[in-house]
C-alpha cells in the first residue's frame, strides 16, 4: 500500500512539473510576442500581453518560485493607483478619469517581465528580440522618410506609430541599450556587430523624428551609460555632441537651435502652458482636477495670446501635478525613484557583460526617459511607456535574482 501511495505521490509530482513546464513555455512564447511587438504595434503588444498576463498568473498560482515577490515599486505605484483613484472619483468627470487611467494596467509588465526574465540566457534572448524588431522598426522608418512618406514640412518619419513623438521615444529607449552594449567591455564580437549596426539604424531613425525632445533625452541618456561602461569617453562623446550642432545639415542644425529660442513656435506653447497648468495647480493644490482630458480646463486658464487647446500638459511633472495635485506629484516622483532604485543597485552586482551593457543602456534609457518627459507627456503614451516598463522590468529580474539568490528558471548552464 506504502508503494502505491508512493508511486501515486511522485506521478503527481510529475503532473505537476509538467503543468508548470508547459504554462511556463506558453508564458514565454506569449511573452516573446508581447516584447517582439512592442516596438512597432500596441494592438498586438497589448493582445499578447493580456494573454502572457493570464499564462503568468496561473504559473504563479501551481508555482511559487515564479512568483515575482516584493519590489522597490510596488508601495509606490499602490500609492499612486490610490491617490489617482480618489482624484478621479473627485473629478468633475470620473468615467473620463478612470478611462484615461488604463495605462497604470501596462505596469504589471514590470512583475511579469522580473519573474518570466529569471537568467542571464533568457534576458539576453529578450534584447535579442528587442534588437531584431528594433532594427527592423527603425528601417521602416527611414524607408517611410525617403519615400517622401513623413509628416509635414519636415516630412518627419512616424515610423510604424500615428505620430513622430511616439516613434522619436521608442527609438531613443532602444537606441541606449543598443548603443550601451555596443561599447560594453568584454562582449562578444557577433553582439558587438549586431548592436552597432542596431544603433546605427535607430539612431537615424531617431534623427529623421526630428523630435527635438528625444534628441535631447538621447544626448542625456550617452552621458549616463557611457560614463558606467567607458568613464574616459564621456569628454570625447560631448565634443562629438558641439560638433553635430555645429556641423549637422542646415535643417537640422536649425531644428538643434530652436530648443533654446524661446521665441519658437511651439516652445511659446510650451511657454504657455507651464503658465496655465500652474493657474489650474493654484485652484485644485491638493488632489488636482482628477486624470480628465484638461482642455476645457486649459481653455479657460489660457494666458494671455495664448491660442491653441491642450487636452494635456506637455511635461509629466506639470502634467501630474495639475490633474493629482501636490500629493499625486509626491507619490508620482517617488514612484519614479523606486524604478530608479533598481536600476542603481544593480550598478553593484557582479554581472556578465551583457547584463552589465543591459544595465548600464537601461539607466540611460530610463534618464533620458525622463528628460523627454520633460518636454512631452510620455507616461502617458502607452507605446513608449511599455517599451521603457520592459527595461525596468528585465532589471527587475536582476534586482530580485540578487535578493533572493534564485530564479524562477534555471540559469545559464555552466561551459
Amino acid at each position: 500500500m506504502r508503494k502505491a501511495d508512493g508511486r501515486g505521490s511522485g506521478g503527481g509530482t510529475e503532473l505537476k512539473s509538467l503543468a508548470v513546464s508547459r504554462l511556463r513555455q506558453a508564458a514565454l512564447v506569449f511573452f516573446g510576442i508581447f516584447v517582439f511587438s512592442s516596438t512597432f504595434s500596441i494592438a498586438i503588444s497589448q493582445i499578447s500581453l493580456g494573454v502572457t498576463f493570464i499564462l503568468w498568473v496561473a504559473l504563479c498560482a501551481v508555482d511559487r518560485p515564479s512568483r515575482p515577490g516584493w519590489l522597490p515599486l510596488a508601495l509606490p505605484f499602490a500609492a499612486f493607483t490610490l491617490v489617482s483613484i480618489v482624484s478621479a472619483v473627485l473629478s468633475s468627470d470620473p468615467a473620463d478619469a478612470f478611462g484615461n487611467m488604463k495605462n497604470y494596467l501596462l505596469f504589471v509588465t514590470v512583475w511579469l517581465t522580473a519573474s518570466l526574465a529569471a537568467g542571464n540566457r533568457i534576458r539576453e534572448k529578450v534584447y535579442g528580440i528587442l534588437l531584431v524588431s528594433g532594427s527592423g522598426s527603425a528601417l521602416y522608418g527611414i524607408i517611410i522618410y525617403f519615400l517622401g512618406m513623413g509628416r509635414g514640412g519636415l516630412h518627419r518619419t512616424p515610423g510604424t506609430f500615428s505620430n513622430e513623438m511616439t516613434f522619436g521615444g521608442i527609438m531613443m529607449l532602444l537606441l541606449s541599450l543598443f548603443a550601451a552594449m555596443s561599447m560594453a567591455p568584454g562582449i562578444t564580437r557577433r553582439l558587438r556587430i549586431s548592436s552597432s549596426a542596431a544603433a546605427v539604424f535607430s539612431y537615424a531613425a531617431l534623427v529623421l523624428t526630428q523630435t527635438r525632445s528625444s534628441w535631447l533625452a538621447m544626448a542625456v541618456s550617452g552621458i549616463v551609460f557611457i560614463a558606467i561602461l567607458r568613464k574616459r569617453l564621456v569628454p570625447v562623446y560631448l565634443m562629438v555632441l558641439v560638433a553635430i550642432v555645429f556641423l549637422a545639415p542646415e535643417p537640422y542644425r536649425d531644428r538643434i537651435s530652436s530648443i533654446w529660442d524661446p521665441d519658437f513656435r511651439t516652445n511659446v506653447q510650451r511657454i504657455e502652458m507651464i503658465e496655465g497648468g500652474l493657474s489650474i495647480f493654484r485652484e485644485h493644490p491638493v488632489i488636482g482636477t482628477g486624470p480628465v482630458d484638461l482642455g476645457e480646463i486649459y481653455s479657460s486658464h489660457m494666458p494671455p495670446g495664448a491660442v491653441y487647446v491642450h487636452g494635456h500638459m506637455h511635461n509629466i511633472f506639470l502634467q501630474v501635478a495639475v490633474t493629482l495635485g501636490a500629493v499625486g506629484l509626491a507619490v508620482f516622483i517617488w514612484l519614479l525613484v523606486s524604478m530608479f532604485v533598481i536600476l542603481v543597485r544593480n550598478l553593484s552586482l557582479d554581472l556578465p557583460p551583457p547584463a552589465r551593457g543591459l544595465m548600464a543602456g537601461s539607466l540611460g534609457a530610463m534618464a533620458g526617459f525622463i528628460v523627454n518627459g520633460l518636454f512631452e507627456w510620455n507616461f502617458g503614451d502607452a507605446e513608449v511607456l511599455t517599451v521603457m516598463l520592459i527595461i525596468v522590468g528585465l532589471n527587475a529580474a536582476m534586482y530580485r535574482e540578487s535578493r533572493t539568490g534564485r530564479s524562477s528558471a534555471p540559469l545559464d548552464p555552466p561551459t
